[in-house]
């Protein structure tokens, strides 16, 4: 065989060691000086043979720093750092053109690391390694695109998108799929592109596309299964019933999708069926109209959603997904300054916290719970929170933006890359929040170029969504350049219509970036007050709020 895995024998180090700085060397190691630690660690543990105690606590303390007191469970660097490496050999070794003599692999569920050598290892540049990327699993992968809404009724478009919505967010949350967000596979409503197009641009083996039709007290929806490489219809069915039975009707569509995909599942992921949240259509309802008002992202329209969520939870006080969503929009309109009345930022926390109350298991809820905490500077609460919702649902791309931004406003730039890094996989296409939080990850880590760029991105892709304006305004002052800067603050304070009175909040959690940024508004001329953007201390009030 070409290669093999070195088992007892005894590797010649010096190749080792000069393909290992070879590795470290390149363009992908060469700027990510933890993941070189990392690997230099575990290839000298390995050869000394002391891969037995490597674990999860021994890497914790001994290369990232921890106490003593370091819990693994509970502290996700390890986890974090190992499956970085794990992205960036997969990436080193992707295009077979090394040549190396040795190549190295991190397989899941340990650290100790796979050393293959060349039997037959030449040493001109056209000789290639055994590829390694057949050590990483191959992934069952789904988009479910926007539903054909017969006969085509506007005014029921918002209930059409809550059946797709439904299926995103149950099939999301079970752990043999991938499934690719809203965001990304809603673009292709009403699209002329073939299956096979709209596959690889998400990067999916299936594609589920429907229709709904809804009468006065009836629904039918059909289904269809596509292979997107060949077309091909591999699965289709109608459902049928009354409207009050839509709930039931949507777990039968999921359970049969994944009887089709072959998807086992866990006792608790089997648990997840069945369990909606309110048995009230009406209350139902008011929660999908509310939902599509405030994917527009625009200030009638967010003003619009509070209003059908407050009418959900009024329907229905335990509704837990509604409280969740009225707490975003609450503190939604108030981020953005579109209403300025700090009742709103006190009643997102109120919402959130009772959302959490009624369920605490639903990914949604967790997501709001540390964003709503975040704007209330509890760190520690906001990170918890933001960590279980991944826990819970490891596609939910939304999950992983409020993690990312968590940390990155604590201070926690590397992990906060990691997780916004890893969403990109269920959001093929980006979006100005997307661009924002990753450029808010690089200027954490001091990657000014970098997060330039991605604030740029953001800047080009939504021109009226403001926060990337700012960032890429405070970014330029940073770096020195002035004439940049200036140009940014100008964009953004078109966006303002020039009232200086909705300058955007910024929810740092860290002191030092706190107070830098403060200056840099300063110095960039966007301003900094009081009214205009939140202190750093929490708003007068907070304290009354103990739930």
């Amino acid at each position: 065989m070409d290669s093999q895995r070195q088992k007892g024998e005894v590797p010649d180090q010096a190749l080792v060691y000069e393909c290992l700085e070879r590795v470290l060397s390149s363009p992908v190691f060469e700027k990510s000086l933890r993941q070189q630690d990392l690997l230099r660690y575990l290839v000298k543990e390995n050869l000394a043979g002391n891969g037995q105690r490597l674990k999860g606590y021994t890497l914790g303390v001994e290369l990232f720093g921890r106490g003593v007191d370091f819990d693994p469970t509970t502290d996700a660097i390890v986890r974090v750092e190992v499956g970085r490496l794990r992205t960036k050999l997969r990436e080193y070794y992707g295009s077979n053109s090394h040549g190396d003599a040795v190549t190295f692999a991190l397989p899941k569920g340990g650290y100790v690391i796979d050393i293959h050598t060349s039997e037959n290892h030449q040493t001109t540049a056209s000789a290639t390694p055994k590829p390694v990327t057949n050590l990483f699993e191959q992934e069952i992968s789904l988009a479910v695109l926007p539903f054909a809404n017969l006969p085509s009724n506007p005014e029921q478009e918002y209930f059409v998108d809550g059946i797709v919505d439904n299926l995103i967010f149950e099939l999301s949350q079970l752990s043999g799929l991938l499934v690719i967000s809203r965001q990304s596979s809603f673009r292709y409503r009403n699209s002329n592109m073939s299956s096979q197009e709209i596959g690889n641009l998400l990067g999916v083996k299936y594609l589920l596309e429907g229709n709904v039709q809804l009468s006065e007290k009836r629904v039918r929806v059909t289904v269809r299964l596509i292979e997107a490489l060949t077309s091909t219809c591999v699965w289709a069915d109608r459902y049928e019933g009354f409207l009050q039975e839509i709930f039931a009707l949507q777990d039968e569509i999921t359970l049969s999708i994944v009887k089709q995909l072959q998807i086992k599942l866990s006792p608790a992921e089997a648990q997840l069926f069945g369990h909606e949240g309110t048995i009230s259509i009406e209350a139902h309802d008011a929660l999908l109209r509310g939902i599509a008002c405030h994917w527009k992202y625009a200030p009638k329209f967010v003003a619009e959603a509070r209003k059908h969520f407050t009418k959900a939870v009024e329907l229905d006080p335990n509704y837990a997904s509604a409280h969740a969503w009225l707490a975003r929009t609450l503190l939604f309109l108030w981020v953005m300054r579109w209403e300025p009345d700090e009742a709103l930022y006190r009643d997102a926390l109120v919402h959130a916290k009772k959302a959490a109350a009624i369920n605490s298991h639903l990914p949604y809820v967790q997501s709001i719970l540390g964003w709503t905490h975040l704007w209330h500077r509890n760190r520690d609460e906001c990170i918890a929170a933001c960590r279980q919702a991944v826990a819970i649902d490891p596609n939910n791309f939304e999950a992983y933006i409020f993690l990312s931004m968590s940390l990155s406003c604590a201070g926690f730039g590397e992990e906060a890359l990691y997780y916004i890094e890893k969403a990109q996989r269920m959001n093929p296409h980006s979006s100005p929040f997307y661009e924002y939080t990753i450029g808010l990850a690089h200027y954490v880590l001091k990657d000014y170029d970098k997060a330039v760029a991605a604030f740029k991105r953001g800047c080009a892709i939504g021109a009226t969504f403001p926060p990337n304006f700012v960032y890429l305004c405070v970014t330029y002052q940073l770096m020195g350049l002035k004439a940049e800067a200036l140009a940014a603050r100008r964009a953004y304070l078109a966006i303002l219509g020039g009232d200086t009175s909705k300058i955007l909040l910024s929810p740092w959690l860290e002191k030092n970036l706190h107070d830098t940024f403060r200056r840099l508004l300063i110095e960039s001329g966007i301003g900094y007050s009081g009214t205009s953007y939140r202190p750093y201390d929490a708003p007068a009030g907070i304290q009354e709020i103990q739930e």
